[in-house]
């Protein structure tokens, strides 16, 4: 739920204009730095009982997958074609050399719930059903017809920031079945 990597888009926009006005025209910059996360995103998620939520944090929606999937014990199969994602944001990660799943994704949301797609319908932000959890440790990324294992967070060298779940003392968030929706 939100767009992943909007907040690091419109900071990237602000902080390299110079780099990327070699390869973006100035008024897409000035569009970019004038987007905004969507504040309603974790808000809004917390009004559906019964959900598990993860904040998609400072290392990216990977990394927000990965453990997500580690702290329930559960594998999962996504759809990178499904992420809500804008065009600057894929624009300005190819200009920098950076991968949009890997960038900061604060503000963005990941919802487990057996009626998915009835919340993305009623989302009214931006929202889409990505995938399912599973009942085996896989953790598939699917894009058209290839497929690949995502990796653990940090694997590549960088160090994996303190990721955070949201906590709701009212709602009880015991786990996630085999099935349900992401």
């Amino acid at each position: 739920m939100g767009y992943i990597g909007l907040e690091w888009t419109v900071k990237a926009a602000e902080e390299e204009r110079e780099t990327l006005r070699r390869t973006l025209p100035e008024d897409f910059l000035d569009r970019t730095v004038s987007l905004r996360k969507y504040e309603g995103a974790e808000e809004y998620s917390r009004r559906f009982p019964g959900l598990s939520r993860w904040e998609a944090g400072e290392s990216g929606i990977f990394a927000a997958l990965w453990d997500m999937a580690e702290h329930y014990g559960a594998g999962l199969t996504v759809d990178l074609k499904r992420f809500p994602v804008r065009q600057e944001t894929i624009e300005i990660c190819e200009a920098l050399g950076q991968n949009p799943y890997e960038i900061s994704s604060r503000g963005c949301v990941l919802l487990a719930a057996d009626n998915g797609n009835d919340i993305v319908w009623e989302a009214g932000v931006p929202a889409a059903f990505i995938g399912k959890v599973t009942g085996n440790r896989d953790r598939i990324l699917r894009n058209g017809e290839h497929i690949r294992y995502l990796n653990r967070p940090g694997s590549d060298g960088r160090e994996a920031d303190k990721r955070k779940e949201f906590e709701d003392e009212e709602e009880d968030f015991s786990g996630i079945g085999e099935g349900q929706q992401a």
